[in-house]
């Protein structure tokens, strides 16, 4: 009989760390150890979440879409909502910490840096979503991972969820900090995968174009592929479409514009190229739930 396999989002998490409260249904941090494991991770899991899994003692082994990976201490995990996993073995001694955060949370991030960065390395986690750290590297992904939990904790700071996001923002920093010293390139290994190499022009081309260009078809001509063949790669390695990126691009852009600048609503949906007010007004209360103008109201 095939085993189940299940979808989990954050709320289905048991708060072992820090004080339960709302915000933890969109980002929370827990400890896990040998009981918790088979508790809650012993049977094939997707979760709607980008999970970052620090292992601080012991040893294990944990499947990732299908493929078996030996961790212990040091050992760095980041695993996207395209990665099928669970453990199957664990020592008696063995405890991880755990970051889980929600793609919602992910997209109020208002830093498009921050979507470049996380497209950039989505296909080399995506493959291989295991890091060995040293010790210092260790010791500052933990700083910055209990610094989250921390703030999460922190219901009243007048500016609460801007403060986790910072946190949030500096940790991911530091994992790219990481991943770039670590990449092959870096180290004078080895040549881009395909899927890496695409990617990488993707990124590029979104970067210097989603302000004018918002079509797919447009990033794939441009890279000589297909829409759709562009599209699946993207979606395999995110777990979210070529569309998803270039629109989350441009409503992160839009908050920026309207909480940073001083453009009129008319003039910023000409910038971001649109082609009218209603239709940016459209698209933006699509994604935040309010209109352009009651958004800058509330800032």
């Amino acid at each position: 009989m095939k085993e189940k396999i299940h979808i989990k989002n954050i709320r289905e998490l048991s708060v072992t760390r820090g004080e339960s409260n709302d915000m933890r249904k969109k980002i929370n941090c827990i400890t896990i150890d040998h009981a918790d494991v088979y508790n809650q991770f012993s049977s094939a899991v997707y979760f709607d979440a980008i999970i970052s899994i620090l292992v601080l003692s012991g040893k294990a082994d944990i499947y990732i879409n299908y493929k078996s990976y030996p961790i212990s201490n040091n050992t760095l995990l980041i695993l996207s909502s395209a990665h099928l996993f669970h453990f199957y073995e664990c020592s008696k001694d063995f405890k991880c910490i755990c970051l889980f955060v929600s793609r919602d949370f992910i997209n109020e991030m208002d830093s498009t840096d921050m979507i470049y960065q996380r497209i950039k390395y989505g296909v080399r986690l995506y493959n291989t979503p295991i890091m060995f750290l040293n010790e210092n590297n260790k010791n500052i992904a933990l700083k910055r991972i209990n610094a989250i939990n921390e703030a999460i904790d922190n219901t009243g700071h007048f500016y609460y969820k801007e403060v986790i996001l910072n946190n949030l923002f500096a940790f991911y920093l530091d994992l790219s900090n990481i991943i770039e010293h670590n990449s092959p390139a870096s180290r004078g290994e080895g040549n881009p995968t395909r899927y890496e190499s695409i990617i990488k022009s993707f990124i590029e081309l979104l970067a210097a174009n989603y302000r004018e260009e918002h079509k797919v078809d447009f990033y794939a001509s441009q890279l000589n592929l297909s829409a759709h063949y562009l599209t699946l790669i993207v979606k395999r390695v995110t777990g979210q479409s070529v569309s998803d990126f270039i629109f989350e691009m441009l409503y992160s852009e839009s908050r920026t514009l309207l909480t940073h600048s001083k453009l009129s609503i008319q003039e910023i949906s000409s910038v971001l190229n649109f082609s009218d007010q209603s239709s940016f007004g459209k698209f933006f209360k699509r994604k935040a739930g309010i209109s352009p103008a009651d958004f800058r109201k509330k800032r």
